[in-house]
């Protein structure tokens, strides 16, 4: 019977193996674990304790060399959360606190950081870990309240504790922030080098040297502190990123593309550092140079459709949809199902959405996730769609099962962030924009969208912050600087804003200076001084071809200080060596009316059109003058013939919209809007129209239920066009004190608005509010139309039944 004792060996072994208690097992896999970190097979080491974990959760050695092989080898964030149990099992576990502390401040978390350094300090306030982690505390505790002395008194503590123990990484960071502080930079240098001599793995000591290089204008000696950081941490995208965005400041493509040629053709290279090469020569020399390169990648590999992907999507780039979506077609055709394919997928339905094609990319989508239900990608076509549609909820819901699966991935949590805003919900739509830019460690893009949404809800200061902190990170970039000085243009910060356009002037691009030079603009309008502007403008367009927008600036600033006839001479001699010159000429029609020659604006604007068919700028003009002068029959016209040339053009069809509701066709209006809206419902303006037509024309459950779905983003504006939506809203849901805390401000914010004073009234007197319902109705007659005969009409009916 050969196959009979193997059996009872097995059987034997369990029968012993259950007769060890958990106490035992876990001492057993503790020992192992132990031995196995002596011979350096930290993995299996790490599996070990885990199973001691799963015999005695209350293991404290055994959680404790966990926690500490896990922060040995970077990972932190379970190291923390390991340490973090140990403190809450054992509340005077002082390695645990100490190690809590440390890991807290090297992640900027302050409250931890106190909470556990300070509990440390009570335990054993002599070792010198806790000295350094108070000391760090302390100096912070001085900066916060500007008391130098605490300050100064931290950092001399800090100095004894780095004499003693030089690898101490948090009392160097206070020694050397003290150094910045008080302007010693070189020695600060000093301080940064000796870190990085004892252990150049120190991200952050990189970091700070390229920041004081920088700072001392040493162009060489931080072009080599960027490249060795690089060749430090080679797998660390933003590192790799600063020293590409070095040597493009610095004008040296060819430097950039030299080390990305050498990062891609390196033995260990692979898909992404070629992938890194293909996007650069995107940036810098567009699509055909990546086309160029992908050729090769094709020639090398030709089984691999990532690069065939690749060339497709900048194929699309360049215009030429239908071989990209061809292209796409086949790749997908000549695959099996995969990931890869699945992806690739994905990214047809990306370009058919953009071409229009909508159901055609859902149903890609639609197989995506049938193939996979957790594809993140696929997940997050969908939940757009889904705010597009006005659904959040579901989007929300979707987005959710997408973060499941791409808990930190920014683009997600800031769609989820707009799932909410267009729910209504702006606390938590605010939270999530800001878990974006935490998560991407204070990134620009995350960042701006965070403070444009702070900045529409007048919360300047929190904006302010956003930006501030993601220029620490970002310091050059272009968009975050010009955010920054608007805002401090808005907020008359001359002098912040003037030192923010000399960081933009300090990079000496065509781009930065051409903002600056905007802003400078800007910043002397405000300021009223419009003679220093045409100054400033003639100095910076002295012996150079004028721009279009200097031009505009200038002739802005001439009508401002009331040199109409030097604007249009100025405009002249432009047009006589700029004949045909659109901008000049829209220019001239614009001072021809201000002139009232307005027979020659007007001729000036139709050849504009004749030449320019689908300009809505000047179409806008043109339509106003008409409308001006009661030349509607005339205008109406034009608004046709703008129609034909331009069909799609948002402006031209809410003129149209306008005018209909004006003539009483509410359902033509509202048609209108609905195609406007469903090619883009993002707008915010034709959001509160299309949902304040349908909630005043139509009174179905059904369209009160959906002007209420497209209205929900508006919720929380002070825009008083907004605020009477929402208030009829309210009404019509039965909501009277909701609506009236809407329309008293919209009412007045729009003081001679009929309609909303009728929507006032109507309010009130649901409320049993007589006499001020009587005002408001009264006054939403005198100021009505022929437009709103019904609403007028129920005013007259309510007056007559609301006691005197």
């Amino acid at each position: 019977m050969p196959r009979l004792f193997p059996k009872l060996i097995l059987l034997c072994f369990l029968a012993l193996a259950a007769c060890e208690s958990a106490e035992e097992r876990a001492a057993r896999h503790y020992q192992s674990g132990l031995a196995l970190l002596e011979t350096g097979q930290v993995d299996q080491a790490l599996i070990e304790f885990r199973n001691v974990f799963a015999a005695d959760p209350n293991h404290i050695e055994a959680r404790l060399a966990y926690a500490d092989t896990q922060r040995a080898r970077g990972a932190l964030a379970d190291a923390y959360g390991h340490y973090r149990h140990l403190a809450e099992q054992q509340p005077e576990n002082a390695p645990a606190l100490i190690a809590l502390s440390e890991i807290a401040i090297l992640s900027a978390d302050w409250e931890d950081a106190e909470t556990y350094g300070r509990a440390a300090a009570a335990l054993q306030p002599a070792d010198p870990a806790v000295i350094a982690v108070t000391a760090m505390l302390d100096y912070r505790a001085g900066a916060i309240a500007k008391d130098d002395a605490a300050r100064a008194a931290a950092a001399e503590i800090a100095q004894k504790v780095l004499q003693d123990d030089p690898a101490n990484d948090i009392a160097r960071g206070v020694v050397i922030d003290n150094n910045i502080f008080k302007g010693d930079i070189a020695v600060a240098l000093t301080n940064v080098e000796a870190g990085l001599a004892i252990d150049p793995t120190r991200q952050g000591l990189h970091v700070i040297r390229v920041r004081l290089l920088g700072g001392m204008k040493d162009t060489a000696g931080t072009q080599a502190a960027l490249e060795e950081m690089a060749a430090q941490f080679p797998d660390i995208p933003r590192v790799r990123q600063e020293l590409i965005d070095w040597y493009i400041a610095q004008g040296d493509l060819p430097a950039a593309e030299d080390y990305l040629r050498r990062l891609a053709a390196a033995p260990d290279a692979g898909q992404d550092q070629k992938i890194l090469l293909v996007d650069f020569l995107r940036q810098t020399q567009g699509p055909k140079a990546a086309i160029a390169e992908l050729e090769h990648l094709i020639a090398d590999t030709p089984g691999d459709g990532t690069y065939r992907m690749l060339r497709a999507s900048s194929l699309f780039t360049l215009d030429q949809a239908d071989a990209a979506i061809a292209e796409m077609k086949d790749i997908i055709a000549n695959g099996t199902a995969s990931d890869e394919t699945r992806d690739f997928k994905i990214v047809l339905a990306q370009m058919l959405q953009a071409e229009g094609a909508q159901a055609e990319a859902n149903t890609l989508v639609a197989d995506v996730l049938a193939e996979d239900a957790g594809h993140v990608q696929a997940l997050k076509m969908s939940a757009e769609q889904l705010i597009a549609a006005d659904d959040p909820d579901a989007a929300i819901s979707t987005l959710r099962q997408a973060l499941a699966q791409a808990p930190r991935d920014i683009a997600l949590v800031t769609l989820l962030g707009d799932a909410h805003n267009r729910a209504g919900d702006l606390a938590l739509a605010g939270e999530r924009y800001a878990l974006a830019v935490d998560i991407s460690e204070r990134a620009a893009a995350p960042s701006i969208h965070y403070a444009r949404f702070l900045l529409e809800r007048r919360r300047i200061d929190a904006a302010q912050t956003v930006i501030a902190n993601a220029l620490n990170v970002a310091p050059r970039n272009v968009e975050l600087l010009t955010l920054m000085a608007e805002i401090h243009l808005d907020r008359n910060a001359w002098s912040s804003a003037k030192r923010t356009i000399w960081r933009l002037r300090a990079q000496n691009s065509p781009l930065a200076n051409g903002i600056a030079d905007g802003l400078e603009v800007d910043l002397l309008k405000r300021q009223g001084r419009y003679e220093d502007v045409t100054a400033f403008l003639q100095k910076m367009t002295a012996g150079g071809a004028t721009s279009a927008t200097a031009t505009a600036q200038m002739v802005a600033a001439q009508i401002r200080t009331g040199h109409l006839t030097d604007a249009r001479a100025f405009v002249n001699d432009q047009l006589s060596e700029q004949p045909g010159d659109p901008t000049l000429r829209f220019l001239q029609a614009g001072i021809l009316v201000l002139m009232e020659d307005l027979p020659a604006a007007e001729a000036v604007y139709r050849a504009l059109l004749d030449d320019f068919p689908g300009n809505v700028q000047v179409f806008s003009n043109l339509y106003a003058l008409l409308m001006s002068t009661g030349r509607e029959g005339d205008a109406d016209a034009l608004l046709d013939q703008m129609l034909s040339a331009a069909p799609d053009a948002s402006t031209p069809n809410m003129i149209k919209a306008g005018r209909l509701e004006a003539q009483g066709d509410f359902d033509g209006a509202i048609a209108i809007y609905e195609r406007l809206y469903a090619k883009d419902s993002s707008n915010t303006i034709l959001a509160n129209n299309l949902a304040s037509l349908i909630i005043s024309e139509r009174d179905d459950a059904d369209s009160i239920a959906r002007a209420s779905a497209i209205a929900a983003r508006l919720r929380g504006s002070d825009v008083p066009q907004y605020q009477d939506t929402l208030g009829w809203i309210s009404y019509r849901r039965g909501q009277y004190r909701e609506a009236l805390s809407y329309l008293e401000p919209a009412a007045r914010g729009l003081p001679d608005d009929s309609l909303t004073h009728f929507h006032l009234g109507m309010t009130l007197a649901a409320l049993e509010r007589p006499a001020e319902a009587r005002k408001a109705l009264a006054r939403a007659i005198t100021l009505g139309d022929g437009s709103r005969v019904a609403q007028l009409d129920e005013a007259r009916d309510m007056l007559a039944t609301l006691p005197e």
